[in-house]
């Protein structure tokens, strides 16, 4: 069904970050899934892309992964292959090394190790809400949905607790990376070649890449084993390892995707409490 909204007249410019600052152009995809569901687009910043829209499709094509690879990249943005290896993360692989490294993420997030987590969890809750609760009116986003996901991966990978306010405002910038409210380096307004090879293409990914191999070096050379860095480090049980570059660099980055995404569902549950008398 259509969802009729006025700027999207069913015919938007999927090339332009500005045509989703209102939210998914719903009619338009609407339309490429009735008419033309395989639609080609041409972009002046790249080669073009192929939209696919029908669910049964998208199934059959990730299931195909020696015809439709992931190993490429997945990004609008035409990259060299250095800079592809340069920025991948596990999310950027096919079959076996991405059943490998989900694995080793499994292991490293299983029931018993993310039980652990939970009176930190409850420490963190209890003073970003404690924080927010002191003034009559506050923005929900900022003070609790935008703070506890990346608060969280800080405790998970064992940063300093007086790095978290650092972690937050990085993440922001690295994911929101076509938002000028979150960075100074907007991907779409400006040259950011200097950043090529670092994740998401930013300043932000640099300085959380030299971040995370910091924070490598230093329990490496402490012999501290606590955390899920420790976990993902650990050989399989075919022997095999992930070099240092994955696993600190883009086992955070894949991380912070994580932890940003939980920020949409904390925002709709802080405005149905908003809304409810009940809570």
């Amino acid at each position: 069904m259509t969802i009729w909204t006025p700027i999207d007249t069913c015919f938007s410019d999927l090339t332009s970050h500005d045509t989703f600052v209102s939210g998914t152009p719903l009619n338009t995809f609407a339309r490429m899934r009735r008419d033309d569901p395989l639609c080609w687009t041409e972009w002046e910043g790249g080669k073009g892309f192929w939209s696919v829209t029908r669910y049964a499709d998208i199934l059959m094509m990730n299931r195909n992964t020696e015809v439709f690879s992931s190993a490429q990249g997945i990004r609008m943005e035409d990259q060299s292959y250095e800079e592809y290896l340069a920025r991948r993360t596990f999310q950027e692989t096919d079959p076996p090394e991405h059943m490998q490294m989900r694995i080793k993420l499994a292991r490293a997030f299983s029931k018993n190790v993310i039980s652990g987590f939970e009176g930190i969890i409850r420490e963190l809750c209890v003073g970003i809400l404690d924080e927010a609760l002191r003034d009559d009116s506050f923005d929900a986003t900022k003070k609790i949905a935008r703070q506890l996901p990346m608060m969280v991966l800080g405790r998970i990978l064992g940063t300093p607790n007086e790095d978290l306010p650092w972690l937050v405002e990085k993440g922001d910038a690295l994911i929101a990376n076509t938002d000028p409210d979150f960075t100074t380096h907007v991907l779409d307004q400006m040259t950011t070649d200097e950043f090529r090879m670092m994740p998401f293409n930013s300043p932000a990914g640099a300085e959380l890449y030299t971040y995370a191999k910091d924070l490598m070096d230093e329990k490496n050379a402490t012999g501290d084993t606590d955390g899920i860095l420790h976990l993902i480090m650990q050989p399989s049980e075919d022997g095999s390892i992930i070099s240092e570059t994955e696993s600190a660099i883009s086992f955070v980055c894949l991380l912070l995707l994580a932890m940003i995404q939980r920020v949409i569902p904390l925002q709709r549950a802080s405005k149905r409490c908003a809304n409810s008398p009940n809570c």
